[in-house]
């Protein structure tokens, strides 16, 4: 599966590198391709796939929507959580403002609020009663953001319609888990309820639309 997903990015990236033109003018519509998409859910063995819209409402300020999906994948990380058949969705929610006033399509340097939600399910073996037995578990986990970032265009005249953008930043998240059956009330994967420092770091790349 990491192999297919692999595959897919690099076949993008050349297909949006042999549709490049002389000129696209003040952007419009972008189509991104969030890399944070490829990792899943970051606190299970999970992996994903994403695509977003940013549309610009203003010269300088624009709005992006990204939805991706998670899925299983068997691998080791210091990370995650041994679940299994897992299964979510991520939306990402983007408010973003270019720094620059006179730089046309936009500038290089921005900076946004940004608004993370995961859902997903998934099952784990535990132990109850001295047996071991199958977990039902749902997740749900948000972050709010305020990040810094930088726009490359392919080239340096922004004639191109090939983007990437790097972006980082901190703020606050929620997580909310709860399964079929209760464990020892301590916070876990499968048993949590509680707000923590979230730090937020991304890259997208990016092909104009119009």
């Amino acid at each position: 599966m990491r192999k297919n997903v692999l595959l897919s990015v690099f076949i993008f990236i050349i297909y949006v590198a042999s549709a490049q033109q002389d000129s696209v003018g003040q952007r419009n519509l972008t189509f991104k391709f969030p890399l944070s998409h490829l990792n899943g859910d970051i606190y299970a063995h999970s992996a994903g796939i994403g695509i977003g819209i940013e549309k610009m409402l203003k010269p300088r300020l624009s709005f992006s929507q990204e939805v991706g999906y998670i899925f299983d994948v068997d691998r080791k990380s210091i990370i995650g959580s041994n679940v299994s058949n897992l299964n979510g969705i991520k939306l990402v929610s983007e408010l973003r403002k270019y720094l620059i006033r006179n730089e046309v399509p936009e500038s290089e340097f921005f900076t946004s609020l940004e608004l993370r939600n995961v859902i997903t399910s998934s099952e784990q073996n535990e132990w109850f009663d001295g047996r071991v037995e199958n977990n039902q578990i749902f997740r749900y986990r948000s972050g709010l953001s305020g990040n810094f970032g930088v726009l490359f265009y392919w080239d340096q005249h922004k004639r191109g319609r090939l983007t990437l953008e790097l972006m980082g930043g901190a703020g606050i998240g929620y997580v909310y888990a709860d399964s079929e059956k209760a464990n020892s009330g301590n916070r876990d994967y499968n048993n949590d309820n509680r707000f923590f420092p979230w730090f937020n770091m991304d890259m997208k790349i990016g092909y104009i639309i119009r």
